[in-house]
Formats: C-alpha cells, structure tokens, sequence
C-alpha cells in the first residue's frame, strides 16, 4: 500500500522565493523538493531546541582561521602550499 501525500500550501515573500528556485536550479531540482529539503532539515533542527546565529558562527569561523593562519605562518610557513592545495583537495571531494 503507498502512502497517500498531504499537500501543503504557503505564501513566500519575493526574496523568499527566489531564494528556494535559487537552492532547486544550485541542487537540480524542483522548487517543491528544495522546500521539502528545507523544511525537513530545519524542523529537525528546530525539534533539538537549537537556535543559529549566523553572524556569531562566521565570527568564530573567520576568528579560528586567522589564529590558524598567524600560526602556521609563524611556525610553519613552510608548508603552506601543501596545505592550500590540501584544503582544495577536501573542497573538491566533500563540497563540490
């Protein structure tokens, strides 16, 4: 027996909408499944209780690299090449 699907029905804002066809043209599919993979991962997040502050995690981001980078470039500036062309290696195998 298939499971009968509910259907839901939403107004977006103009920026709201361009932002869901922008995530279904990046992802390469339909704008209802860019809204399905965004509901169930945010309501999976909000279900933990957790709350995102977008601004703070770039802060620590952007802090965590530049203490990385001073490091490595005073201790080991040797090796920073090796370590660019690491780090496009990883982008390339779990961010592409």
């Amino acid at each position: 027996m298939s499971e009968q699907t509910k259907i839901l029905s939403l107004r977006l804002s103009p920026a709201e909408w361009d932002l869901l066809t922008n995530l279904a043209d990046r992802q390469g599919f339909s704008r209802s499944n860019a809204a399905r993979l965004a509901l169930v991962m945010g309501v999976r997040f909000a279900e933990a209780g957790h709350t995102f502050n977008i601004t703070r995690m770039v802060l620590l981001m952007e802090y965590m690299q530049a203490a990385i980078d001073v490091m490595i470039t005073r201790d080991h500036g040797d090796v920073i090449p090796q370590l660019l062309e690491a780090a496009k290696q990883r982008l390339e195998t779990f961010h592409a």
